[in-house]
């Protein structure tokens, strides 16, 4: 017995050993909670016990055991649970498309930048006709263990599949503590990158899952867990709901590529953009400001609206300006930021020449060109979002225009602003997620907004932080939205400015909680919407350019030369590739995939498409190699690497056509 508890306490402390120098944050958390039981100010709920050969854990005030049976029989059970099929507890980190043999041709025939189909369709095809959920996987490269126990079965699960990539996931920091005792954690990570999630937040487990789904995407498409008992089922929900996040489905490269290619156009037609690159001082800093959105607020706060709408300088997103039109206020400023031609059904039934004609519009550089058309040229001061072409006019990236709005108003200089119809969230009262004139408006049953299903950016509804309330209802489009707010309050937010939040949605951080009907705005002087568009017209002719300078041209043609290098180096793995086997092929695969991503210089617009692209369509490419069933390897890897380098040449070709016509109008 005493060589046991001997055994236990050395492993334990090797486990400390190990946590301290690679895995910090979870050595902390276990530090601090050796600490507290060591000086009783934490009554330990669990003892470990040896009992007739194995371990277990005995919950003291129920007096029941954890295992209730042979531990290292039931680490074996488990272990012989796990299987290499692709149907057997699995989560997928793609999307499931069935692509018919017409459609990929179809796609595969013709350049439609609107779909981010158009350079994917045909391997996905491919990948679909060859490969099935019936099929094995020949390796296991990415596993998750859901719950921990003591850790038994970790060791063994993990000597079986020989994975390079695992996530660990404990809830229960005492229970992972005595894991400590039994499991040898750092046995784990000689041949696998091991990551942690032990007594996480929501969001604190997204971001470890974040980092564990991110690296080494090629293996996503499959990724195999284990769960300890079924309530450990639960973290599959959070776990979808991050990958339906993910930044490369949520913003697809195509949308990418599209966004790119048009954000020239209107520095090339000698459109002013900002200088967003310091915070100024401006007249925003001497009035009050009144940003504007669509959410049910808005609609809530109509008549208040109706009566102070003097009082501020008024900053609306385009969305909003159906509702503001009902009610006849007219906005000082108008942002947008959506590249759909669709967004020009904002202005249907407003008479524009007179409801707009002291507004200023804000727009990002790659706004449909007809909603462009339908403003005065005078009147529009452009911003950058995707790309970077007309420097320092940039803004960070950011989910909706609501954060966008939100960020330039600070840089703008508004030192009193507060935020109208910014909800971030679904009206708790009728479950309504916008302002009825929006396009995305949806009414919801208030009485049944909680989903169990975390499968949809906007019907995936759940909980969060509220304003006036505890919480309210929200989804993951919008919860999204208010941690990017959160963000740009940290980034731009300064001592001297205040910000109110007159919303019943989200708590947002940096925002002071108010309602509307508190606000004493007897104290604000009436404002002359004549005088206001003056004013900032002034002040936005001060701080921007109509033209590229030569630091501006110089950065363009940095962005052809490196698609440019791309493409050359793809004609050459085209013409090169002999791969007979995958690992030769993925080895030549990978070199090419380190150049498109070009990681050493970020400031590459075409790298960060391909990132992207990468992100959508590298893991149908492993599905296919890593697949047990499959027979003629080289035969797919032949079909698999012409698909491919038809997609690459496909996307750069476009690029560069489009970049090179917009350099020689620069130069006429």
């Amino acid at each position: 017995m005493r060589s046991i508890e001997k055994q236990a306490i050395t492993t334990f402390q090797k486990n400390l050993d190990y946590f301290k120098e690679k895995q910090p944050k979870v050595y902390e958390k276990i530090a601090i909670l050796n600490q507290a039981i060591k000086d009783g100010s934490y009554k330990e709920k669990y003892a470990l016990e040896y009992k007739n050969s194995y371990f277990d854990v005995l919950d003291i005030s129920s007096n029941q055991y954890l295992y209730n049976q042979d531990s290292n029989e039931y680490s074996k059970v488990l272990t012989q649970s796990v299987n290499f099929k692709k149907s057997d507890s699995v989560i997928e980190g793609f999307y499931n498309r069935d692509i018919t043999k017409a459609q990929a041709e179809s796609y595969d025939g013709k350049i439609n930048i609107n779909n981010q189909l158009f350079a994917t369709a045909a391997l996905i095809h491919y990948t679909n006709s060859v490969t099935s959920k019936n099929d094995e996987m020949k390796e296991i490269f990415k596993f998750i263990f859901l719950g921990v126990g003591l850790g038994l079965h970790l060791n063994k699960i993990q000597k079986k599949i020989n994975s390079s990539l695992i996530l660990i996931v404990e809830d229960n920091l005492e229970l992972f503590r005595l894991s400590l005792f039994t499991t040898d954690y750092q046995n784990l990570s000689i041949k696998a990158r091991v990551f942690f999630s032990i007594m996480d937040n929501e969001y604190e487990f997204k971001e470890v899952f974040t980092n564990f789904f991110t690296e080494g995407y090629l293996y996503n498409h499959y990724i195999k867990y284990s769960s300890f008992t079924q309530n450990d089922m639960l973290k599959i929900k959070t776990i979808q709901d991050a990958i339906v996040r993910s930044n490369h489905l949520i913003y697809p490269y195509s949308v990418k590529l599209k966004e790119l290619l048009k954000a020239p156009e209107y520095l090339v037609e000698k459109y002013p953009f900002l200088n967003l690159s310091k915070t100024y001082s401006s007249v925003l800093s001497t009035k009050p400001v009144l940003l504007i959105a669509s959410g049910p607020s808005l609609g809530n706060n109509s008549a208040w609206l109706q009566e102070n709408k003097d009082k501020f300088f008024i900053i609306a997103v385009l969305s909003s300006v159906k509702t503001l039109y009902k009610i006849d206020v007219k906005p000082d400023v108008v942002l947008h930021m959506d590249s759909q031609s669709l967004a020009i059904a904002f202005f249907d039934t407003i008479d524009k020449e007179s409801f707009f004609d002291k507004t200023i519009f804000l727009l990002s550089s790659v706004v449909s060109r007809n909603v462009v058309d339908a403003i005065p040229k005078e009147q529009i001061y452009f911003f950058e979002t995707a790309s970077n072409y007309k420097q320092n006019s940039r803004i960070p990236g950011v989910p909706s225009i609501g954060e966008a709005s939100y960020a330039i108003s600070l840089i703008l200089g508004a030192k009193e602003l507060y935020l109208l119809g910014l909800d971030l969230a679904l009206d708790p009262e009728t479950g309504n997620t916008h302002t009825k004139d929006h396009a995305f408006f949806k009414e919801n049953n208030p009485n049944n907004l909680k989903s169990e299903q975390y499968t949809s950016l906007r019907d995936t509804v759940f909980y969060t932080k509220g304003n006036f309330l505890e919480k309210v209802p929200t989804n993951a489009l919008f919860d999204m939205s208010a941690k990017s707010f959160n963000v740009i309050s940290k980034i731009f937010l300064k001592n001297e400015q205040n910000v109110y939040n007159l919303n019943n949605g989200a708590y947002l951080e940096g925002a002071i909680p108010l309602h509307s009907e508190n606000l004493d705005t007897s104290m604000f002087d009436s404002l002359s919407q004549i005088e206001k568009f003056k004013q900032l017209k002034t002040f936005l002719d001060e701080i921007s350019e109509n033209h590229m300078n030569e630091s501006d041209i110089k950065n363009m043609d940095i962005q052809i030369e490196e698609a440019a290098r791309l493409l050359r180096l793809v004609q050459e793995f085209k013409n090169s590739s002999s791969a007979v086997n995958k690992e030769s092929y993925l080895k030549e695969f990978y070199a090419l995939y380190i150049e498109l991503l070009n990681i050493s210089k970020k400031e590459h617009d075409i790298n960060h498409v391909f990132s992207s692209f990468l992100q959508n369509i590298v893991s149908y490419i492993f599905d296919i190699l890593n697949t047990k069933q499959l027979k003629d390897e080289q035969e797919h890897i032949r079909i698999i690497n012409q698909i491919y380098i038809k997609q690459l040449i496909k996307i750069l070709d476009l690029y560069l056509i489009t970049m090179r016509i917009y350099r020689e109008w620069i130069d006429k």
